[in-house]
């Protein structure tokens, strides 16, 4: 298997992100992986560092707060990995859905995403999942029609924090979005570079605002707006 860099944008994220690596570590034993683990330190102001440093294999890169987007693309910019796996530092996603996304993989310009909203069969399945809001529930749907119009390709979770792509795509494709919007700029720009774009589905434990859940209505915004730019002025 072809190294696989999974990094890990992480802001104040203490609550969660070391039972995250214990699960991503404990995966990568038992199916034999080949990863290697970086974490992107966005500049938190709790002790997200320190949880990290309990982990001697993982990589750890420190910036300051510039955002989600940002500390990805510095992440990649280290990555050693073929390809590069994109997992947030909470534990709405299973890390065990990797062994189902890197069966999808193949040497072909290719990029794989974990759909929340398909099922075994491929066929689209838009279910509010327990604790997930009803807005950005809706705003995906919303985003998928968009897309499929402005792009010509169906994706059912632009949304998904799983995302899989070949590193060589970043070394010849400039990502100017520094928040969550660069997933819709990467998305655009897939497109544009004819990759193909699978889907598989994945599990999802969405999490509340009060247990730190980020995104927000403004970066709604910003995702429209990437998309339409990325369509028609680039």
């Amino acid at each position: 298997m072809k190294l696989i860099t999974v990094v890990i944008p992480c802001y104040n994220e203490e609550k969660y992100i070391l039972k995250l690596l214990k699960k991503i570590i404990k995966i990568k034993k038992k199916h034999k992986l080949n990863l290697e683990i970086i974490v992107v330190d966005d500049g938190s102001t709790d002790n997200s560092k320190r949880e990290i440093k309990k982990i001697k294999t993982v990589k750890l890169i420190s910036q300051k707060n510039q955002g989600k987007g940002f500390a990805v693309q510095n992440g990649i910019k280290k990555a050693k990995g073929f390809y590069i796996l994109i997992q947030d530092a909470d534990l709405e996603y299973n890390p065990k859905d990797y062994i189902k996304m890197i069966s999808k993989l193949n040497d072909k310009k290719k990029a794989v995403y974990g759909s929340r909203y398909i099922n075994k069969n491929n066929s689209i399945k838009f279910k509010l999942s327990k604790n997930q809001e009803i807005l950005p529930f809706l705003f995906n749907f919303f985003l998928m029609i968009i897309f499929a119009i402005l792009y010509r390709k169906k994706i059912t979770d632009l949304l998904t924090g799983y995302k899989i792509y070949e590193k060589k795509f970043f070394k010849k494709v400039r990502i100017n979005s520094k928040g969550f919007e660069a997933d819709h700029e990467i998305s655009a720009k897939l497109i544009k570079n004819n990759y193909s774009i699978s889907e598989v589905p994945i599990t999802y434990s969405p999490r509340t605002r009060e247990e730190g859940k980020k995104i927000n209505f403004f970066d709604a915004l910003k995702a429209i707006n990437t998309i339409f730019y990325y369509r028609f002025f680039s």
